[in-house]
C-alpha cells in the first residue's frame, strides 16, 4: 500500500533557535527571508499538506505550493512536528576551476523535524535555504534506529506561479521549447524551466546536487500555472536527503547565469588534491576528417593529431580530444577500447603531447565498457598518461543513470582523469564542485550535430536554459564555415553562424572544456581571431553576464589573470549593442575587437570579419554592431 507523506508544521522563526521538544505545538507560520531581505519564503499547512509560497522584493511569484513525498509500503502514520531550528551562514570558498576564483556562500536557513509513530518511515526533515537569488528545498528521511530502505515513488512538490509568465524548458539535443504562456502549457517538459514574469524578474526551476536518486522533470495542472515535481521511483537507504529543488530568481536572464547557488547547494570538493585536473580550450579530432590543405587530408591518423598537438604547443591550447572510432567501431561489442587497432598511434600521440604539455582526451563508447572491464580500462589510460576520457551514449535512465554516471567519475578520479558526457547525459546540478574532474556534459543541442539544424536563436536559448544547470559542451568554433559541410563527413548541417560568432560562443559557453570543431590548419588560416579563443585561460577569475535577452542576445565577460575578453552573440537578427567597460579596473587598456564585417550575414556571408586595436578605460562604452546571426569579441589587456 502506498501513502502520500504529509507534514503539519508550523513555529516561529527566530534567529539561533534550537530544536524544540517532541511535544511542542504548533505556532505562528514560518518565515525564511534572504539575506539581503528581497526574498521572503513562507511555510505553512492547509489541509494537513506543508505549503510554501515565495516573494521577490513584496511581489507575489509562488503562490501556495504543496510539498511531500510518497513512500511505498507506508501503511499510514501519525505525524508530528519535533521542533526546528534556522541559521545563518556565510563563507567564501575557492573552486577548483568555474566562472570565478572565489564564491561566496551566503543563506539563512530553516530546518523543520518531523516524526511518524507508524513504520517504515518514523523522521524525516526539511530543510529551507534562502538565498540572495534563490530558494531551494530538500527532503531528509531519518531511520529511526537502524537504517532502512525505502522506495520514494513520488515527489509531490509543486511550483505555483502567481501571475502570468514566458516558459522556456530544456529539450534535449534539440532547440528548447518556448516560449509558451505558463497557464496554456500542457503536459510534461523537463528541467531546467526559465520563466520570464513581464519586466518584473527572470526566475527558474531546477535542481541541485543530484546524487542517488532520479532527476527532476515537471508536470503542469492545465490552466492552472502550477507544475508538479515529475521524477521516477528511487530506492533509497535511510539516512537520506533528496537533490534539491531549487528556485532561481533575478532581474535579469544573466543574473540566473552568474549565480552559484546551483554549486553552494552541493558538498565541497571530494577529491583530496586535485592539482591535476585540465580545464580550457581543447582541440577535437573528429569534425576535422576530410578537411584538405596543401595536400594533406585530414584523418584517423598520427600525423593529424600531431598537427593539433604543434598548433597546441605554439599556443597554449592544453588538451586534444580523440574521438570515436580510435579502437575501431564504437558500437561494436567486439571493438577493444586497449587493444584496438589504432592504440599504437594513440600512444604515441599521448607522449608526443606529454613533451609539449597538451593533454590527450580519449573517446569511449558506453558500448565497450559493457563488455570490457570499466576499472582495468581507465586504469590502463592513466597508465598510459592520458588527462581524461569522453564518454558517449550511456544506456539507462532514472537512478540507475544516475548512479552509473557518479561511478565513472570517482573511478575517473581515482586514475586522474577528467571525463566529459554526451549523448543525453544525466543533467548537471553544480555536482562539478564536489567531482571538479568531470568538467562538462553535452548538456544541449551540439552544433552540427545529429541532423538537425542549429540556429543563432538556438544558441541564444541553450545558454540562458541549458546552461544554468551547468558546464555544456557545445562544439563551438568552427572557421571553416563556407566548405565544411561538402568536404567533411563528420559535418552533418550546414551552420548557421559567422566566424565571430563562432569565437564569440566559445567564451560565452560555461564549460570546463571548451572544446573546438575545427582543423588545426583553419586556425591557423585566421590566427588573429584564433588568439581571442586561446587566450581563454581557465580557470577564470571572474565572469559577468553584462546584457541579454532570451532567444535574442547575450553579452559576457571573463576574466583570465589580468587579461578580459567579451563577447556577443545575437539571433537571425542584426543588432547594435553599447557594452559598458566600468567591470575594468582604473589605469589604460589594450584592446583588439573582432566585428563582422558590413555586409556579413549568417546564411549568406559567413566568413567576412574585421580587426581593430583601440584603447580603452573603465569609463569607456564600447560600440558593437553585430550581424545578423553574427557575434562580437574583444580582447582587454592592460598597457
Amino acid at each position: 500500500m502506498t501513502r502520500t507523506i504529509c507534514f503539519a508544521f508550523l513555529g516561529a522563526l527566530i534567529a539561533g533557535h534550537t530544536l524544540l521538544g517532541a511535544e511542542s505545538q504548533n505556532l505562528a507560520a514560518h518565515t525564511i527571508t534572504s539575506p539581503d531581505g528581497h526574498l521572503v519564503a513562507t511555510i505553512d499547512v492547509a489541509g494537513g499538506v506543508p505549503r510554501y509560497a515565495l516573494e521577490w522584493k513584496g511581489t507575489a511569484l509562488i503562490g501556495a505550493s504543496s510539498l511531500g513525498l510518497t513512500v511505498r509500503g507506508d501503511e499510514g502514520g501519525d505525524w508530528r512536528e519535533r521542533g526546528c531550528k534556522t541559521r545563518s551562514y556565510r563563507r567564501t570558498w575557492q573552486p577548483v576551476w568555474g566562472k570565478r576564483s572565489h564564491v561566496v556562500d551566503e543563506y539563512c536557513e530553516l530546518i523543520v523535524a518531523f516524526e511518524d509513530r507508524s513504520p517504515p518511515l518514523t523522521r524525516m526533515d526539511i530543510v529551507f535555504r534562502a538565498y540572495n537569488d534563490g530558494f531551494a528545498f530538500r527532503y531528509r528521511l531519518q531511520p529511526d534506529g537502524a537504517a532502512r530502505s525505502l522506495c520514494v515513488e513520488r515527489d509531490l512538490s509543486t511550483f505555483s506561479f502567481e501571475t502570468e509568465g514566458d516558459a522556456w524548458f530544456y529539450n534535449g539535443e534539440n532547440r528548447p521549447l518556448g516560449p509558451q504562456k505558463l497557464d496554456a502549457i500542457d503536459g510534461r517538459r523537463a528541467c531546467p524551466m526559465t520563466v520570464r514574469i513581464g519586466d518584473l524578474c527572470t526566475m527558474a526551476v531546477l535542481e541541485a546536487a543530484l546524487f542517488d536518486f532520479a532527476w527532476l522533470g515537471v508536470e503542469s495542472v492545465a490552466g492552472a500555472r502550477t507544475f508538479r515535481a515529475r521524477v521516477a521511483a528511487s530506492e533509497v537507504e535511510t539516512p537520506f536527503a533528496t537533490p534539491w529543488r531549487v528556485i532561481l530568481v533575478g532581474p535579469t536572464p544573466g543574473a540566473l547565469v552568474d549565480s552559484d547557488t546551483i554549486e553552494n547547494l552541493n558538498p565541497p570538493c571530494q577529491i583530496d588534491d586535485p592539482s591535476w585536473i585540465k580545464t580550457g580550450v581543447c582541440f577535437w579530432d573528429w569534425r576535422s576528417w576530410g578537411h584538405r590543405v596543401d595536400g594533406f587530408t585530414y584523418g584517423l591518423d598520427l600525423a593529424s593529431w600531431k598537427r593539433f598537438v604543434d598548433l597546441g604547443a605554439e599556443s597554449g591550447v592544453p588538451l586534444l580530444l580523440l574521438d570515436a572510432d580510435w579502437y575501431g567501431p564504437e558500437f561494436d561489442k567486439s571493438s577493444d577500447p586497449v587493444k584496438g587497432h589504432k592504440a599504437s598511434d594513440v600512444r604515441k600521440i599521448i607522449e608526443y603531447g606529454r613533451e609539449r604539455d597538451v593533454g590527450i582526451l580519449l573517446y569511449l563508447n558506453d558500448a565497450a565498457t559493457r563488455n570490457f572491464d570499466l576499472e582495468t580500462v581507465l586504469k590502463t589510460y592513466r597508465d598510459w598518461g592520458a588527462a581524461g576520457i569522453k564518454y558517449g551514449f550511456m544506456k539507462g535512465g532514472g537512478q540507475e543513470k544516475v548512479n552509473k554516471t557518479r561511478r565513472i567519475i570517482e573511478l575517473c578520479a581515482e586514475h586522474e582523469l577528467i571525463c566529459n558526457f554526451h549523448d543525453g547525459p544525466v543533467p548537471p546540478s553544480g555536482d562539478w564542485r564536489t567531482w571538479p574532474n568531470c568538467i562538462t556534459r553535452e548538456f544541449c543541442h551540439s552544433q552540427s550535430d545529429a541532423k538537425r539544424v542549429f540556429t543563432p536563436e538556438t544558441f541564444c536559448l541553450q545558454v540562458y536554459v541549458n546552461m544554468l544547470a551547468g558546464p555544456i559542451d557545445m562544439c563551438n568554433g568552427l572557421f571553416d564555415m563556407t566548405h565544411s559541410l561538402a568536404e567533411r563527413p563528420k559535418i552533418f548541417e550546414q551552420l548557421d553562424s559567422t566566424i565571430v560568432a563562432e569565437a564569440a560562443r566559445t567564451l560565452i559557453t560555461f564549460s570546463g572544456l571548451t572544446v573546438l570543431a575545427d582543423s588545426a590548419d583553419m586556425y591557423g588560416k585566421h590566427g588573429e581571431l584564433f588568439r581571442f579563443i586561446a587566450a581563454q585561460k581557465q580557470p577564470w577569475a571572474e565572469s559577468r553576464t553584462l546584457s541579454g535577452e532570451i532567444g535574442a542576445f547575450i553579452v559576457m565577460a571573463r576574466k583570465t589573470g589580468e587579461t578580459w575578453l567579451v563577447a556577443a552573440a545575437t539571433d537571425e537578427e542584426g543588432r547594435t549593442l553599447e557594452i559598458p567597460l566600468d567591470f575594468l579596473r582604473d589605469g589604460v587598456f589594450d584592446a583588439t575587437l573582432f566585428e563582422d564585417a558590413p555586409d556579413a550575414h549568417w546564411q549568406t556571408n559567413r566568413e567576412a570579419y574585421t580587426m581593430r586595436t583601440r584603447s580603452v578605460t573603465c569609463s569607456d562604452v564600447v560600440t558593437a554592431t553585430l550581424a545578423p546571426g553574427g557575434g562580437f569579441c574583444m580582447l582587454i589587456r592592460k598597457r
